[in-house]
């Protein structure tokens, strides 16, 4: 694995921080009945600061002691999924130092350090989840050309917008949903979006990135997923 050199991260205002402190509050409140409890184990491995905003080189260092892993910088944007995915080869969870500003606090377009380090780095401190990002990863990158789309289809309708039933509760998954107040409330509220989980669904599922989906895919388990990436 390579070492990172990150990009000096930029300065925070008051203002940056008041957002980042407002989000935590807002979510935690938000998902504290719902999340599964390994994002809550992840979330405590995590030890994220909730009152200021991240540092990424702390937090990749930490993430590194943990599983082995290390941040590298998302740019600001939705990477390729070609670009995604050689990064996670490597073993680097991309991360912006954006934040959203505060007119956009229920819903942000693009993908802001919130979403990656509420969203998505609980996950990324258990190696059982590390199993499935690796093989999501293997199977993208051996694909066609053709197949390709399809596995980042898979990738978005469960890492980032997938649900969950575990314990008779339908719950959230995806970081997508987990980091975001709007998005969180809309999918658990209309009901009549869920839909059950299979490879084939997720694969051709309709990817929104700018609004709320019309369709959420309930895994049955984490079981499942472990069960239907198995061969990977």
């Amino acid at each position: 694995m390579t070492t990172l050199k990150s990009a000096p991260q930029r300065s925070y205002s008051e203002t940056d921080h008041d957002t980042w402190r407002r989000l935590v509050a807002r979510q935690l409140a938000l998902v504290k009945d719902l999340a599964p409890p390994m994002y809550w184990e992840g979330f405590e491995r995590l030890q994220l600061d909730q009152q200021r905003l991240p540092v990424q080189d702390v937090m990749s260092e930490r993430l590194n002691k943990l599983v082995g892993w290390q941040l590298s910088n998302a740019q600001d944007e939705y990477l390729k999924p070609v670009d995604w995915f050689i990064h996670l080869r490597e073993r680097h969870f991309p991360v912006t130092d954006y934040i959203r500003i505060p007119e956009d606090i229920e819903f942000t377009p693009l993908p802001d350090l919130f979403h990656e380090y509420f969203g998505h780095l609980a996950w990324m401190t258990l190696p059982r989840y590390l199993n499935i990002v690796d093989r999501i990863t293997r199977k993208y990158l051996a694909a066609s050309e053709e197949e390709r789309p399809l596995v980042a289809n898979f990738w978005w309708f469960t890492t980032e917008f997938g649900l969950i039933r575990e314990d008779g509760k339908v719950r959230p998954f995806g970081a997508g949903i987990l980091s975001s107040p709007g998005e969180f409330q809309y999918s658990m509220a209309h009901t009549e979006l869920h839909q059950p989980f299979t490879v084939e669904r997720a694969m051709h599922g309709t990817a929104k990135p700018y609004a709320f989906h019309d369709e959420y895919y309930v895994i049955d388990g984490f079981d499942q997923l472990e069960a239907v990436t198995a061969d990977w």
